[in-house]
């Protein structure tokens, strides 16, 4: 399972990510198909916006998608690795389905 989480530059960024997590297979925020995970996204770039950053932080930590508001909290709640680019990150989780279909094969 990954337990990785990369940085989102604005609420159209971290959507698009986000639709990508959950195409992976992974589930939402609070076991959610999608529901939350907008609200989550839009809670995180508003509690940032009081302190002048206009970022948020989106993982995923085992088979659930996390949204953060800082490295603090992804490193301390729930002990994630930060990638710094999206295009490692999006490949790190592609390398993960691919290894578990091929896990699935070889078990049959």
């Amino acid at each position: 399972m990954r337990q990785i989480y990369t940085l989102c530059h604005s609420f159209e960024e971290a959507n698009a990510l986000g639709h990508f997590i959950m195409g992976k297979g992974y589930e939402g925020v609070q076991n959610d198909s999608y529901r939350y995970c907008k609200e989550a996204i839009k809670w995180a770039l508003k509690e940032n916006a009081r302190h002048h950053r206009d970022y948020c932080f989106v993982g995923v930590n085992g088979c659930q998608m996390v949204v953060g508001k800082n490295k603090k909290e992804m490193r301390r709640k729930f002990s994630m690795k930060y990638i710094e680019k999206e295009r490692m990150f999006r490949t790190l989780l592609s390398l993960q389905e691919a290894y578990s279909r091929l896990l699935k094969r070889t078990e049959k």
